[in-house]
């Protein structure tokens, strides 16, 4: 999928980058952040960056990364370090499974389950290996500790990637298609349909019967 630059596109990528900054400055205790132990949170700041990835690339989700990373930063610096890997592992998981998937046929009964897989695991090991360089650097823990922590971190990780990747898959999968193409999500950003919009666009024109 090549890099958009059309306003419309940008107009979008905005609007879930404002969704990602809400979220992380204006977070709703026991809604939309909830805590476990150790300072780990549930959130669903993820999801924005997964769907964004469905319908416009590679490039524009990474883009969200340091987006959310400076959001978090500005109330839990060191979470923001902590979070800014976690993404990133999900995101690169997903970029794996596209790459395995490109120009093969398929549907999302056999993709989505290679989505999640890729990124669960992606995140669930990234993290597990970040984690113990992490904690001994952070918090000048001994390298027994921090892989002893790092580990109790491993289900909580799983938990946040299902999350992510199962919702922002399932809510770009149910995105009506005429909104879809609209918008230029996915396959519909591809010259073809371009093509196809300009001409539902002249048909919709009014002509004169005289």
């Amino acid at each position: 999928m090549k890099l958009r630059t059309d306003s419309r596109s940008i107009a979008i990528l905005a609007i879930f980058a404002a969704m990602i900054l809400a979220l992380e400055i204006l977070p709703v205790p026991l809604l939309t952040d909830i805590p476990l132990f150790a300072g780990f949170t549930l959130d669903p700041t993820g999801i924005p960056i997964i769907i964004v990835f469905l319908a416009f690339g590679s490039v524009f989700s990474l883009i969200l990364i340091p987006i959310m990373w400076i959001a978090i930063a500005y109330r839990n610096p060191i979470g923001s370090v902590f979070k800014g890997f976690a993404e990133f592992y999900t995101l690169f998981g997903l970029i794996i499974a596209k790459l395995l998937l490109r120009n093969r046929s398929y549907d999302w009964k056999v993709a989505a389950p290679i989505y999640v897989t890729f990124g669960v695991a992606f995140r669930a090991i990234g993290m597990y290996v970040t984690n113990i360089f992490l904690i001994q650097w952070l918090y000048g823990s001994p390298l027994e500790g921090a892989i002893i922590l790092s580990g109790t971190f491993v289900i909580p990780n799983i938990i946040q990637a299902l999350i992510n990747t199962l919702i922002g898959i399932l809510i770009f999968v149910i995105i009506p298609e005429n909104l879809a193409i609209q918008a230029r999500f996915g396959k519909y950003g591809t010259d073809e349909y371009d093509r196809y919009e300009e001409i539902s666009a002249e048909e919709l024109e009014p002509t004169d019967n005289e």
